[in-house]
């Protein structure tokens, strides 16, 4: 009885979602592998993120779950007897990046929105990172982002990914 009303609690206080399930065969369920993330700053640099050949993969779900993983390869990993906090920090934040959450769709506007409810960066939790999407064909799709003033280096992202084939 005890076991039943705490289950009923911790269900009452799930939050609401709002993704709704796709079919199996949208055109974003699947594993995206990274192919490339360029970022170009408001003054026009171009830099290469994570470098010239990033990894990473995206997830997205057909019952509107998503999740994004992204590194620079080759990272080695300092020292922690000696390496300093900052040193760790630096290492950590500038050579990976997750998160996950729930995802929605807006078609029309071509628009992918992730609701944030996980990430290694703190001030993205309980978030919404919209990004425009566009595919070329069903393998390839290509997510912009718009820049976040969040973000130490700001500017517009373009990350392009190709689907995984299910086995």
């Amino acid at each position: 009885m005890l076991a039943a009303l705490a289950l009923a609690l911790i269900a009452g206080c799930a939050p609401e979602s709002r993704a709704e399930p796709r079919e199996p065969d949208h055109p974003l369920v699947g594993v995206w592998s990274l192919v490339s993330w360029e970022r170009r700053t408001p003054d026009g640099e171009v830099t290469l993120p994570y470098g010239e050949t990033p990894a990473g993969q995206v997830v997205y779900t057909a019952n509107g779950r998503m999740s994004a993983q992204l590194m620079r390869p080759g990272r080695v990993f300092p020292d922690t007897a000696t390496a300093t906090a900052e040193e760790m920090r630096t290492f950590i934040l500038g050579s990976y990046f997750s998160y996950y959450g729930e995802y929605t769709v807006d078609p029309e506007a071509g628009v992918v929105t992730h609701h944030v409810e996980g990430a290694l960066h703190l001030e993205w939790l309980d978030s919404d990172r919209p990004r425009a999407f566009r595919l070329e064909g069903r393998d390839r799709l290509i997510l912009s982002t718009a820049p976040d003033p969040q973000m130490v280096a700001s500017g517009v992202n373009t990350l392009h990914w190709e689907r995984i084939p299910a086995r």
